[in-house]
């Protein structure tokens, strides 16, 4: 029986054995074939599949989405049509991300701007009302402004 024991198979796709297991139990990949000692045992197939699994997780796919995609094309189907809805809803939460990276750059530079305009003019003290009216003047940003959409 050819192929690579757990530990080989999972350090090759930088992961953890556990991970390999856990792949298992949500049939992303198939129960390996054993070895005489019972050691799983992955072959070309397995790798394949584990080379899809790591590159759709680098494209942000959830695994159930992998599970998704990995379901059709395991039963012989083109899954173009469910890759299509989820990689332009990942599209949608990607370019809602670039816009509160690009508020919070802008809200960055305004305060590093203030700092360096107090340090200059003197003005760095901070009163006894204020832990640090640089930041607590920054408009009317709040947290919910950097966080994740709903």
């Amino acid at each position: 029986m050819t192929g690579k024991f757990i530990r080989e198979a999972a350090k090759e796709f930088g992961l953890n054995p556990r991970t390999l297991r856990y792949y298992e139990t949500l049939h992303l990949l198939p129960a390996p074939p054993r070895s005489e000692g019972g050691y799983r045992i992955y072959d070309e197939e397995a790798e394949r599949r584990l080379g899809f699994i790591t590159k759709a997780k680098s494209l942000g796919l959830t695994l159930k989405e992998i599970q998704q995609i990995a379901i059709v094309g395991s039963r012989g189907g083109v899954p173009c049509n469910s890759v299509q809805k989820i990689l332009r809803e990942h599209i949608r939460r990607v370019d809602h991300q670039v816009t509160q990276l690009r508020a919070l750059k802008a809200d960055l530079q305004t305060a590093l701007v203030r700092c360096q305009r107090n340090l200059k003019n003197g003005s760095a003290v901070t009163t006894q009302k204020a832990i640090c009216s640089v930041i607590e003047t920054l408009g009317n940003t709040k947290a919910e402004q950097y966080q994740k959409p709903g």
